[in-house]
């Protein structure tokens, strides 16, 4: 199970942008200029800030100073993509800035650019080792972009030092989450359960990481729990809800995915599950009527696919059941349901050579899992022997 990990990013909204020190300028006018507008920046009038700046580059457009401080004062007002392309401008005059590095880092990091993010967080990490806010960024730029084992390194490095950083260990805990590293979540959980005993948030990861570890019962009293302490913390009654759907009590995963639903009411994950209860129960209009909606605003969800295309195929919409099939196929495409599904589809169709090449390759991801099982219970073969 994995959540929404927006959640954890909103950590990047007390980032701070980077002053970036620099020599007085060329000249008296350069200076003078320069501390006009930084005076109309501390007073708020970032606009009028902007035109000076500009019109300081116009008559010296290599002053690093200016062009630094240009890419500050548009970046708090949110021109992200201006702001940008000035600070890579400085950076032409001269790559080994750590703070314009940081700041276009940061700046890349507030448009959830994050695999932009992360080679200028790098470089002002290798021209300042020791500068915990570069690293702490890196971090989380890897967790946002994917990377979770490289999320996983450059965060426990921050948290070593920063021993307090509640918020900081949640990403690192969700980082090993999302790598499957279940035992050191659960590591940070007793860490946090000191700090902040009373977190719902907390509660969650370790019920995730319970949940991976195949710990189910216990996950699902950890997300009980979770609820009791937040009735309206994001997901919380999603997550509870597909442990007792996982768990096949359909009847408590129904009521929580509407409990979330009342939380949030676009909720797709919720929808779709709760649509494949409609699914399972025959209650084909009610399980469309969802589905539909979630594919509709969301395209990755696997379970809606899967039982759209079933839907279709059963009211005789083969065309329509075809795509939703090859959809489900798209996200998830070492699954065999899809693929048998899509199967029986075809032979409906009349498509039989079709048919006989999604049967083919669901004999063949059979056959991968029966070795990839073998193999975990029986380890690798023992290596030949030289006579």
């Amino acid at each position: 199970m994995k959540l929404n990990k927006s959640q954890t990013l909103k950590v990047a909204a007390m980032i701070l942008i980077v002053i970036a020190p620099f020599a007085r300028g060329q000249s008296a006018e350069i200076d003078r200029v320069f501390q006009q507008a930084r005076e109309l920046e501390r007073q708020g009038k970032l606009p009028e800030a902007t035109q000076a700046l500009r019109s300081l580059l116009e008559r010296y457009p290599k002053d690093l100073r200016a062009l630094s401080n240009l890419g500050v004062v548009l970046a708090r007002q949110g021109k992200y993509a201006e702001a940008i392309a000035t600070y890579k401008k400085a950076l032409t005059l001269n790559p080994r800035l750590p703070e314009i590095q940081l700041n276009l880092g940061i700046a890349y990091f507030k448009m959830e650019s994050f695999q932009a993010a992360i080679p200028p967080l790098r470089q002002a990490l290798a021209i300042q080792p020791s500068n915990l806010q570069a690293r702490s960024l890196l971090g989380m730029a890897y967790y946002g972009a994917g990377l979770y084992d490289q999320a996983t390194v450059q965060l426990e490095k921050v948290a070593a030092d920063q021993t307090q950083n509640a918020a900081l260990s949640y990403v690192l805990a969700e980082s090993y989450l999302r790598s499957s590293q279940f035992e050191k979540v659960l590591e940070v959980f007793e860490k946090l359960q000191r700090e902040v005993p009373q977190s719902a948030a907390a509660r969650m990861l370790m019920g995730e990481a319970l949940d991976g570890l195949d710990r189910t019962t216990e996950a699902i009293r950890e997300f009980q729990v979770a609820a009791a302490i937040d009735p309206g913390q994001p997901n919380v009654h999603f997550g509870l809800g597909y442990l007792y759907w996982k768990t096949k009590k359909f009847d408590e995963a129904e009521q929580t995915f509407n409990q979330e639903l009342r939380n949030v009411p676009g909720h797709t994950q919720a929808k779709a599950y709760l649509g494949d209860i409609y699914f399972r129960r025959n209650q084909f209009e009610a399980a469309t009527r969802l589905l539909e909606e979630v594919v509709k605003s969301s395209q990755d969800i696997h379970i809606a696919y899967l039982d759209l295309g079933t839907l279709y195929a059963n009211q005789k919409q083969y065309s329509r059941s075809v795509t939703m099939l090859k959809a489900a196929i798209r996200l998830e495409p070492s699954r065999t349901d899809a693929h048998y599904r899509l199967a029986q589809t075809y032979r409906s169709m009349g498509r039989h050579q079709d048919m006989e090449a999604e049967l083919k390759q669901v004999k063949q991801l059979h056959k991968k899992s029966n070795e990839e099982f073998l193999h975990k219970i029986s380890g690798p073969p023992p290596a030949p022997k030289i006579q």
